[in-house]
């Protein structure tokens, strides 16, 4: 008979882990909130696979190639701007197809200045993206190789997504 307290196993059975082993969506919020204790910010976990962080726009670079160079994330698949009344979101859905992960990371950027470092040279997927928020936008990348035009002609005045497009000639 076994002491209390202490299991016995037969002959031939496995012993379960003693510890469970953490979601996958958890390992990667430790591991940003490790490396960006003070930028990231309203990380949470949406669904399976999913998760979602806010980070200052200071250390959205820096967060990109941490997630590229240090966790495996190999893919961006999209990049959005959006205006609200007093600010720009931008909004990056990044993958690890490896992991089955997503992450999707929110930075703003104030009306007055429209500005943020490009991740192109984190993911190439990005430097299409970026031009087209520029182009319909007017948010602005930092150090990206060719912020011009993408969808308009080069020498249009306006950004026609911008809440306060009146139109144009």
């Amino acid at each position: 008979m076994a002491e209390r307290g202490k299991s016995v196993l037969k002959e031939g059975m496995e012993k379960a882990p003693s510890r469970v082993e953490e979601a996958p969506e958890e390992k990667i919020i430790k591991a940003l909130m490790g490396d960006f204790p003070t930028a990231i910010t309203d990380f949470r976990k949406l669904r399976k696979g999913v998760v979602r962080a806010r980070i200052e726009r200071r250390d959205l670079l820096k967060a990109c190639k941490f997630l590229r160079d240090g966790l495996g994330f190999e893919h961006i698949s999209m990049i959005s701007a959006v205006e609200y009344d007093n600010r720009f979101e931008l909004v990056y859905h990044i993958s690890s197809y490896a992991k089955k992960l997503v992450v999707e990371l929110i930075t703003t950027a104030p009306l007055e200045d429209p500005t943020v470092d490009s991740v192109s040279s984190v993911w190439g997927g990005a430097d299409w993206q970026e031009r087209e928020a520029y182009d319909l936008m007017g948010v602005k990348f930092n150090n990206h190789p060719k912020l011009e035009r993408i969808l308009l002609p080069k020498d249009y005045l306006y950004h026609p997504l911008r809440k306060d497009f009146q139109g144009g000639d």
